[in-house]
């Protein structure tokens, strides 16, 4: 029994303690067996304390040349299962790397607009205040103008009273 579980540990290269070891594998064990005899088959059926002795010695013997402890379909099927995965994964992130590149590039776009438009703005707000200047002027030229308009008519009154 320590050299198939010496095998266990060689070919699928993970350890199993001896009273984990069974004929007849659940579906939670970590291998399987692989039977290329099937006179050896009815064996593997019923668990290890179901035998006689007579069955543990032929195990024994035909251990070596007919019976082989295999795992490689499962480890295939996971094998193609990761593979799968990790090519949809690449996919995705593929996908993900091409979205933030074309998000970069938007934004890079969006900031570039908003310059412009900050800048429109900043002309626009000088204009305001360049035109705001030029009316006040006008505005204080146009009360000076009223102020010496009303002096005058003050002065022609005057005059036009003293005439009379």
């Amino acid at each position: 029994m320590d050299e198939q579980i010496q095998l266990l540990v060689e070919r699928l290269e993970i350890k199993v303690d001896p009273s984990e070891v069974r004929l007849k594998t659940e579906d939670e064990c970590l291998y399987t067996w692989q039977i290329d005899d099937p006179s050896l088959k009815p064996l593997f059926q019923k668990h290890m304390s179901k035998h006689s002795v007579g069955a543990y010695m032929q195990l024994h013997r035909e251990r070596e040349k007919q019976t082989d402890l295999e795992n490689v379909t499962r480890i295939q099927s996971e094998n193609l299962s990761l593979v799968e995965k990790l090519r949809a994964a690449e996919a995705k992130a593929s996908r993900f790397e091409e979205a933030v590149r074309q998000a970069e590039a938007e934004i890079k776009g969006r900031n570039s607009t908003i310059q412009e438009a900050q800048m429109t703005i900043q002309l626009h707000q000088q204009d305001i205040l360049n035109w705001m200047a030029v009316a006040e002027w006008y505005q204080t030229k146009c009360f000076q103008c009223s102020n010496v308009l009303g002096q005058m008519m003050a002065f022609l009154q005057d005059t036009t009273s003293e005439l009379k």
